[in-house]
């Protein structure tokens, strides 16, 4: 049977400017296997703003040569206002 895991991790602008429309952040993480089936998603704050949009967009997988796996991906604001913060999702399913 397989197991099903999750974790969560956070982004939050320290000051003013946010994710503007249109930019992108970069994001590796490790420590998955070679079976493992991942997911990411973003989940935007709320503010009085206006709606903010973002995507997951660039998945890449690397596995280096002993056996180590990154996955690599980038976040979009594809929204009209900045975003002032966001948490990742993330999913595993592992045999």
């Amino acid at each position: 049977m397989a197991n099903v895991s999750y974790w969560r991790t956070f982004w939050v602008d320290s000051g003013e400017t946010g994710l503007l429309p249109g930019h992108e952040h970069y994001w590796a993480m490790w420590g998955f296997g070679f079976l493992d089936v991942l997911g990411v998603t973003p989940g935007p704050l709320n503010s009085d703003v206006g709606d903010q949009i973002l995507m997951i967009k660039d998945v890449r997988s690397e596995a280096d040569s002993s056996g180590g796996r990154r996955l690599y991906f980038t976040v979009r604001n594809t929204g009209p206002v900045r975003a002032i913060g966001y948490g990742l999702n993330f999913s595993f399913v592992s045999p």
